[in-house]
């Protein structure tokens, strides 16, 4: 039997893939109530689910040794494909924009853009409390005062405008609101950011990087006709972020950053030569697997996956309701459910989920402990089982602050398991 150059037989090698690919729990994947894993499946809703998500993955594989410079004539004809449907389905006439590893880096690639428009070396910048953590990251890499607007009392998915437009200071380079907020999936008034913005000549960047490829079709579909304009078609906004790699169902990392217009990219450009994007080489294989899946799904298909995501999260929220000690907490647009207690220590009960092979992610914000589950299709079937775990897991936990309460501490992570 041949070996490789270094020695190893074939056969070990690939037992070692098999074995690394358990440890990252790669086969439990239909238990990920997360959003990593192959999110696009067959199902009786979704018929074309595998065969789209392998055209993506081939398209992937077959431009896995290009990038952006010299081989990369097919991927920008492929990115401008992106940013030209996505950015005109979200109220743009003439949107430019670019793909991105994923939504911090294109937060961050918005955010320089915004101190590239105001000629600044240093400022601040004004957003609610439920931004995502790359906004405090961004502040700190960029010589930025984050101005971090508390929630109002008791609605942590809420943000009150006048609170917002009160902490802008001459110094403040730009706004920036969430549509499907971490972990509350809710969606930041961005009406009234964008009044405020126009009101005090500010940036305006909208971190849609949960929301961005679901809240389009859930309203045009009708499924949720209440949805509040938060895209392009709110004056004011400069720029949107969405990730292909959550749910626009694509192999990661692939996210997008749109501006409104062509002069916001060149801003971009300025500062960050010669995309826009914070790295120079870029791989053309996620650039490939996204472009694949926008061109097979189009918007009949995310329209299908959408409501598919959201028949799963309202099992679930019902399900979590029938559940004596358990919320949910209010505000949700999207298919992301944040389960909580006012009377029960979650803790143990979270620890024990986890040993079931349940993946999700955590807050110690409603404490101590709260889960967040975000059902794709990958998570087909799946529901009744985790809601049968959690009962169970529930039956058991301890009162808040009761006997045993103090003991039961189980780590709790700001993002994920």
């Amino acid at each position: 039997m041949s070996t490789f150059p270094s020695g190893i037989d074939p056969d070990k090698f690939d037992a070692e893939l098999h074995r690394l690919e358990r440890v990252s729990r790669f086969p439990e994947m239909p238990r990920n109530l997360f959003d990593e894993g192959p999110h696009l499946i067959t199902t009786p809703e979704l018929p074309w689910g595998d065969a789209v998500r392998e055209q993506s993955v081939e398209a992937y594989r077959r431009f896995i040794h290009g990038e952006t410079w010299i081989t990369g004539g097919g991927a920008r004809e492929m990115e401008a494909e992106v940013v030209g449907w996505l950015g005109g389905l979200l109220g743009a006439e003439r949107p430019a924009g670019f793909i991105t590893s994923g939504g911090s880096e294109s937060n961050m690639c918005a955010i320089l853009t915004a101190k590239q428009r105001a000629g600044r070396r240093g400022g601040s910048v004004v957003f609610p409390d439920n931004g995502h953590y790359s906004l405090h990251k961004l502040c700190r890499m960029f010589d930025l005062d984050p101005i971090v607007v508390p929630a109002p009392e008791g609605r942590l998915d809420l943000v009150d405008p006048e609170a917002v437009e009160a902490a802008v200071r001459p110094d403040t380079i730009a706004l920036i609101a969430t549509a499907g907020t971490w972990a509350y999936g809710s969606v930041d008034p961005v009406g009234a950011f964008g009044a405020i913005a126009e009101r005090h000549g500010l940036y305006l960047h909208v971190d849609g990087a949960f929301g961005g490829f679901i809240l389009p079709f859930l309203e045009r579909s009708g499924y949720d006709a209440t949805i509040p304009a938060w895209d392009f078609r709110v004056p004011g906004v400069c720029s949107i972020s969405a990730d292909l790699h959550k749910n626009g169902m694509a192999p990661p990392p692939a996210g997008t950053l749109l501006f409104r217009d062509e002069s916001l990219l060149a801003s971009a450009k300025e500062i960050c030569p010669p995309n826009g994007t914070m790295s120079g080489t870029r791989g053309t294989g996620p650039i490939a697997g996204a472009w694949a899946m926008v061109k097979l799904l189009g918007e009949p298909g995310y329209t299908a996956v959408s409501l598919k995501s959201m028949a799963m999260r309202d099992e679930l929220v019902e399900g979590v309701r029938g559940i004596e000690g358990l919320e949910v907490h209010p505000g949700s647009r999207i298919n992301m459910t944040l389960i909580h207690s006012t009377t029960l220590d979650l803790r143990p009960a979270a620890g024990e989920l986890r040993r079931r092979g349940w993946m999700f992610a955590a807050r110690a914000v409603p404490g101590p402990v709260s889960l967040v589950v975000v059902p794709m299709p990958h998570n087909d079937g799946q529901t009744s089982a985790f809601l049968s775990d959690l009962r169970a897991c529930a039956d058991t936990a301890p009162p808040l602050d009761g006997p045993g309460a103090e003991k039961s501490g189980e780590s709790v992570s700001g993002y994920g398991f």
